[in-house]
């Protein structure tokens, strides 16, 4: 099964996909220091495409695929400094919120699975809202967000999408 790492730091998490079987076709990180970890690790070749640079100008149709090779899983560990209990708590104020570039993933690859982890301050009440907004932008990947439109406007947008599904149970 072919993935997609985001964010992959020094590959931990790609390390246990790979040894659990699953074939990195994309590892994007932008910092060189763990781009270097990650050759070290052994994580890339030449059927692996190492992205050494900012996911946000990344191109996904880079990555060959066809019909027999989709990506199936998407995975990554988006900065958590916009939400640990130690930073400024600035969550989508911050610049290094990724949270918009992986749900960018999902909805330009769409995996037939992802996973993403982050650090426990993200469930911290004051980013409750926001939470809950980066879980329906994965639920429902085609309701892109309007150039214009502010991540709350989407926000409630998204929440009408679920209220009709909500009620049909």
């Amino acid at each position: 099964m072919r993935t997609v790492e985001l964010f992959a730091g020094g590959g931990g998490l790609a390390i246990g996909l790979k040894q659990a079987g699953f074939k990195p076709k994309a590892i994007i990180e932008f910092n060189r220091h763990a781009c270097q970890t990650l050759r070290k690790n052994h994580l890339t070749d030449s059927e692996h495409f190492l992205y050494e640079g900012d996911v946000r100008l990344f191109n996904y149709d880079q990555i060959a695929r066809t019909e027999n090779e989709c990506i199936q899983l998407v995975s990554g560990g988006p900065p958590c400094q916009p939400f640990s209990l130690g930073g400024n708590h600035k969550a989508f104020n911050d610049d290094r919120d990724m949270f918009p570039e992986a749900v960018r993933a999902i909805r330009e690859l769409k995996p037939q699975a992802f996973i993403f982890e982050n650090v426990k301050g993200l469930l911290r009440k004051s980013f409750s809202a926001y939470f809950e907004y980066i879980l329906l932008q994965l639920q429902f990947p085609d309701k892109n967000k309007y150039p214009d439109e502010t991540w709350e406007t989407h926000y409630e947008r998204l929440k009408k999408t679920v209220m009709p599904a909500m009620t049909m149970h």
